[in-house]
């Protein structure tokens, strides 16, 4: 018998009342933003996001890791929201 890998565990963020209000906008409004794996597989340890937002899709040219993907995700969500809601 081998070693098992151990899957690789992300941080979560911190859902505060404004996080939510600003991924339920731009849900609403068509901002997904998501993880897009490195590599195949399911020992990945790093992630590009992607930004699909008015019929446009970006990919960060830089990765991040399990400790800040989640929260980097979080602060562009709040990003847009703050943007378009003169907030």
């Amino acid at each position: 018998m081998g070693i098992k890998p151990k899957y690789t565990q992300c941080k979560t963020p911190e859902w505060t009342k404004e996080n939510v209000e600003a991924y339920s906008w731009c849900i609403n409004h068509g901002v997904l933003i998501s993880a897009v794996a490195t590599g195949p597989g399911m020992y990945i340890k790093s992630w590009y996001i992607q930004v699909v937002a008015k019929g446009k899709t970006i990919m960060s040219p830089k990765t991040y890791g399990p400790d800040e993907i989640y929260n980097k995700i979080l602060e562009l969500y709040m990003f847009y929201y703050k943007q378009n809601t003169n907030k």
